[in-house]
């Protein structure tokens, strides 16, 4: 009896699975709906930054166009920014600690990453 119903069972799989064919991948030749033409090349951006060199400029504290944060006195500096930031002047009778981010130094607790001060370049 269980011999009958896997055979059933494995019937029934076996024939609800069929090759689907993409008919526009199968076109033997033929264009259907596609202008025949020049084909398109791509445009290189000599200007462009390789990847590389990306990620040396975030690391170094550059953010791209538009990236840019506001910062305001009072804030707390987020983690990955504060890493990213290069230290100026650390200060150790008070815990305080300045670091250059986007052209602007900023001068901020260390424990807490608290702005005090914003001075720009």
């Amino acid at each position: 009896m269980k011999a009958a119903i896997y055979a059933t069972f494995i019937t029934l799989a076996l024939s609800s699975v069929g090759a689907q064919a993409n008919p526009n991948k199968d076109n033997h030749g033929q264009h259907q709906g596609k202008k025949v033409g020049h084909k398109k090349h791509k445009h290189h951006d000599y200007n462009s930054l390789s990847k590389k060199e990306k990620k040396q400029l975030l690391r170094a504290g550059w953010t791209p166009p538009g990236k840019n944060k506001r910062y305001h006195t009072g804030d707390i500096l987020e983690v990955d920014i504060y890493k990213r930031g290069r230290v100026v002047e650390r200060s150790r009778n008070n815990g305080t600690v300045s670091i250059e981010i986007d052209r602007k130094i900023i001068h901020l607790v260390h424990d807490t990453r608290e702005i005090l001060s914003i001075l720009s370049r």
